[in-house]
Formats: structure tokens, sequence, C-alpha cells
């Protein structure tokens, strides 16, 4: 081969590793993902509504936090309240069950931490706290408590209202429907009454004075009555007889009044 043709061939590989190794590294493109975009969730409360088993979820999420508010005050996330439960539902139906949460009047929302908790009637958790708002309803004429607020609120509320009323602290009402009313006991106030008194009390007839007339007498001199104590009378409206006409024949009829003549 020619001297002359190898130191051309020499000279244009040289020149050829020198002008790659100057030229630039270029960045190479990202890939392009195909997966698509994610959309917002959207969930479909209006159909899950007319699930029969949204009542059910409902009312045990609720017993479970009055029974953690029994024990412990700390709020929980939904997610953890489902789990609490046992609970299998779809992101639909928590939808619905978070809604329903916040809107329950028993339910208490912290909207800063997105945390449900229960919320009593009254803030009681023991025996002392129940004793005191006894007495505060009594001194300030609030009247009772009723049981079932105070059986949502304190684990084993029928011993603690045995003990208060074997301490004498407690009184016990049942009104007409059925609900027990726990009244504060003030024995200072107490004092013993003869048989004989009691009979001539007993022997007083109040016919003649309407409830009416007792409840204005006893707002005349400061004393307070309970709404909504006893039955309600339904007022009874009597109905009017309706006038019906009768339907009477009309006999001899082809007779003219000129043919007929009066007889003494």
């Amino acid at each position: 081969m020619n001297s002359n043709l190898l130191q051309q061939h020499a000279a244009f590989k040289k020149q050829a590793s020198s002008a790659t190794s100057s030229r630039p590294a270029t960045k190479q493109a990202a890939p392009r993902t195909t997966e698509p975009s994610k959309k917002r969730f959207k969930p479909d409360t209006k159909s899950v509504a007319n699930n029969p088993n949204t009542f059910k979820w409902l009312k045990t999420c609720v017993d479970r936090l009055r029974r953690r508010y029994q024990k412990e005050r700390k709020p929980v996330s939904i997610d953890d309240l489902i789990k609490m439960t046992g609970l299998d539902l779809d992101p639909h139906e928590k939808a619905w069950l978070t809604n329903a949460l916040k809107d329950n009047p028993k339910v208490l929302f912290e909207r800063e931490k997105e945390k449900f908790s229960f919320k009593p009637s009254y803030p009681m958790h023991n025996k002392d706290d129940l004793l005191n708002l006894l007495r505060e309803h009594y001194d300030n004429g609030m009247g009772g408590i009723l049981e079932l607020d105070v059986k949502e609120c304190i684990l084993k509320a029928d011993d603690v209202i045995s003990e208060l009323q074997s301490e004498n602290l407690l009184k016990c009402v049942t009104r007409s429907d059925k609900q027990v009313v726990l009244f504060y006991r003030d024995t200072s106030v107490e004092c013993p009454i003869s048989e004989d008194f009691k009979e001539l009390w007993n022997t007083i007839s109040v016919k003649e004075i309407s409830e009416n007339d007792i409840e204005n007498y006893l707002k005349r001199v400061g004393i307070a009555t309970m709404e909504g104590y006893g039955l309600k009378k339904k007022s009874v409206t009597k109905k009017k007889p309706v006038k019906r006409k009768r339907n009477v024949k009309m006999l001899n009829s082809h007779l003219d009044s000129k043919m007929l003549k009066e007889f003494d």
C-alpha cells in the first residue's frame, strides 16, 4: 500500500476522534409515560343513601364512639373508626359515612384534625361528676337529668346510680312515658310527716281548680313548673250531623190542582 495513503488514513482517523470528543453531549429526553392522568375522585353518595345498610353503619360507628368516650376522650379518624367497627366499605360508602357522622348531633367533628368523637348531653365521666351536676340542677331550679343521658356518659352507670341511692343523695322518678329522671336529694329539707297530716292532705279536693289555675298560681309565687310532664289530653271535636235530603216520591202527579176540591 502507498505510504501516502496510509498517512492520509491515519490523519483522517485522528481528525474524526478529535471531533467526536469536542462535540457537547446531548441530553436524552425523558421517556413519555403512557399512563393516563389521575382524575379527582367524586363520591356517589346519592346511590349509597339508597342502601338499606346505611343506618346500621351509622349506628355502629356512633355506638363505638360512645363506648370509646366512656373510657377515653381521644378523637379518631374515619379510617381508624372503620377499622374499629370492622366495616367493609368502598370509597363511595366511606364518603357517605363521613358526611353522615358530620351531620349527626351525637358526634363532634374536629375540622382541623379531621377526627371524630362522641358528643354527650352532659360532660360527666364518673360518680363525682354526676353528683355535682345533679346538685347544680337542684340549686338553679333546672330539674333532673334523664337516666339515658347518664348511661351514655358513664361506664357502669347502674352501679353508680345505685351507690348514690344508697347514700340518700339521689332520687329516681319514673315519668308517664316511662322515662326515668334523676334528681338530687337534699336531706337537709326533709322532715318527718305524721300519718294524720297525710290523711288530711289526701281529703282536700282540687277538682274545682283547673291545671291552668294551678300553673298560674305557681308562677305567681315564683315556682317553675316542668314542661311536658304528664299525659297530654287530646281535644275531641264533635262532628256535626249532616242533614240529608230525603227523596219523597210524588204520587197522583197526573191530577191537576184545579180538579181537587176541599171538603169540610
